[in-house]
């Protein structure tokens, strides 16, 4: 897959929503002074193996940048000794840290730099975006979403990651707040219970409690206890979506390996955190998104079909 394809294809899945400049830049900045000399500029490209250095003032204010070509004007003029600040670009093209990842694509694609330096709201310097960040930035987003689909060659082509019914209306819903595992469940039982007054199968409304009960109860164990839990049941279709505001799941792959788990020995003790709940999900659902990360809400989407019965 190319990099034009892979930034299509987030787009598509509605990756970047979460990514802005401050969480795409590199903080490992090298910047000079306006009395350094060219020659320190010329060095210390060499040495990072970088193509252009930003120029701040006292106050780490960006004031100019030096790339390669004005260094091999300065070469071929004999002004290694002159300061940066007599043939450094005075206009510079910078990113805010607070621009959308499409506004850095954008920058980009338009302005054909290989690297953009960032600043804050005060005009100071704070990072720098290449290429290879953005590319970067890309890959995390590929990580940070798990899918499986029993039609898989056709879930990412044309497939939504996540269903959008769900932003204006949701069949059954139900907040979840555990306070204790005590009475972790309640949710997936009182779907069960919503899914057969609908009608449905005995054995998908097994599958969707049994899936809906054991991401509650990762709400209730990783989450604080605190998210929801929402079903639209239609045409013979279930699609559950539960989701939290915890802290995220870093590494989801190694989360769905079975036996693999974060809960604590007492969690351990209760008898849950054996580490098969996503696998389980995995299991029993006809097709399952995962979206998450570090530091990022949670959102696991299961659909369940009764025609597979």
């Amino acid at each position: 897959m190319s990099l034009e394809q892979s930034v299509e294809a987030l787009r598509y899945l509605g990756l970047f929503s979460n990514l802005d400049a401050s969480s795409v830049m590199s903080t490992a900045v090298y910047a000079l002074h306006p009395e350094d000399r060219v020659a320190a500029a010329r060095l210390l490209m060499r040495e990072k193996s970088i193509s252009g250095v930003p120029i701040v003032d006292a106050d780490f204010r960006l004031v100019g940048l030096i790339s390669v070509s004005k260094i091999i004007e300065a070469l071929a003029d004999g002004r290694l000794a002159d300061s940066v600040d007599s043939v450094m670009t005075r206009d510079v093209i910078s990113l805010h840290a607070h621009d959308s990842f499409e506004t850095i694509l954008s920058s980009f694609q338009r302005f054909k730099f290989g690297r953009f330096p960032v600043v804050g709201e005060d005009g100071k310097l704070v990072g720098m975006i290449t290429d290879t960040d953005v590319l970067s930035a890309i890959i995390r987003s590929f990580y940070s979403v798990y899918v499986h689909d029993q039609r898989r060659t056709i879930t990412l082509g044309s497939f939504s990651a996540l269903s959008k019914e769900f932003e204006n209306s949701a069949d059954f819903v139900y907040d979840i707040s555990c306070t204790g595992l005590e009475n972790a469940g309640e949710g997936s039982a009182r779907l069960k219970a919503y899914l057969q007054n609908k009608g449905f199968g005995e054995s998908v409304v097994r599958r969707a409690s049994v899936c809906a009960y054991e991401a509650e109860i990762n709400v209730c164990i990783h989450a604080g206890g605190h998210g929801s839990l929402r079903a639209i049941a239609r045409n013979g279709e279930i699609t559950v979506r539960v989701e939290d505001e915890g802290p995220g799941i870093e590494n989801i792959d190694l989360a769905m390996k079975e036996g693999w788990s974060t809960a604590t020995d007492a969690i351990r003790e209760l008898g849950f955190g054996a580490g098969m709940g996503l696998p389980n999900i995995r299991r029993f659902s006809d097709h399952l998104v995962i979206i998450s990360g570090k530091d990022k809400p949670t959102k696991v989407e299961m659909i369940f079909l009764e025609s597979k019965e």
